[in-house]
């Protein structure tokens, strides 16, 4: 039996589009920042300025950007479900860093299954963190022990998926994360059986299209079988995964292993 055709064949597009005003401002608003943030920075920038401080400046014009693409882009077809009380963040999680997983903790939260998945984590006090991270976007660690059952397992997501404000990407890779989670808890997770693949660069294959799979479905249920309009940077990734979900199992598999066959799957984790 098909895994993914019980949910395929439910799908219905849900999916709010921005208005033709903010798509205009949003082309104006990327070309001034564009044209501001090129190679070479205005003026006599590099002459004032320490390359630490060029680095920052360069940074903050990219969020800029960012910011100018998640304001003037269509929003989720689903409404968003904050979390009741504190978030599960790990200690070193700063206030800015909060405020951006709380926002995407309550897209993760829009659907039943994120729901769920988020609950998860609640009740067994699996923290996310945040972490600089040479290649991957996120990972999770799962630890368990006698004295503290699973609570000393964590998510970490990479320091530039939470700065870069798009919280529906951030939403679909808390998702991602917390499926990896579920099945240690539910001892459905791959190191329980042996017949899983595993890639020459140490990833399991098995497990990634699983988790791969739950995000996709999450943000096909947030935009729709066509996808999110005004994808142009992680957002077009989730659109590419999304295709390739709905191209069938065997071939969602193929995409899975071709995107997570690269050599440096792991570096700094």
């Amino acid at each position: 039996m098909d895994p993914f055709a019980p949910y395929v064949t439910k799908l219905e597009p849900r999916k709010r589009r921005s208005s033709w005003m903010r798509k205009v401002m949003l082309v104006l608003l990327i070309a001034a920042i564009s044209a501001f943030s090129g190679n070479r920075l205005p003026g006599d920038a590099t002459d004032r300025f320490d390359s630490t401080t060029i680095d920052q400046y360069v940074s903050m014009v990219g969020a800029a950007r960012d910011v100018a693409v998640a304001w003037a882009g269509e929003t989720p077809g689903i409404a968003s479900n904050p979390a009741e009380g504190p978030l599960p963040l790990c200690d070193d999680v700063s206030d800015r860093q909060s405020v951006v997983l709380t926002e995407a903790v309550g897209l993760m939260r829009a659907t039943a299954t994120g729901a769920a998945l988020y609950g998860l984590l609640e009740q067994e006090g699996v923290c996310i963190g945040v972490e600089d991270l040479p290649y991957n976007s996120a990972y999770a660690l799962s630890r368990w022990s006698p004295a503290n059952g699973w609570a000393d397992s964590e998510i970490r997501v990479d320091t530039s998926f939470v700065s870069s404000l798009y919280p529906d990407v951030l939403a679909a890779i808390l998702v991602h994360e917390a499926k990896h989670i579920e099945r240690a808890i539910s001892r459905t997770a791959c190191y329980y059986a042996s017949s899983c693949t595993t890639l020459p660069n140490g990833v399991v294959l098995d497990e990634e299209v699983v988790a791969h799979g739950a995000e996709t479905e999450w943000w096909i249920e947030m935009y729709g079988r066509d996808g999110k309009d005004w994808a142009f940077g992680s957002d077009h990734a989730q659109n590419q995964l999304k295709a390739a979900y709905l191209r069938g199992p065997a071939e969602f598999r193929d995409f899975v292993e071709q995107a997570r066959s690269d050599a440096r799957e792991g570096e700094g984790i």
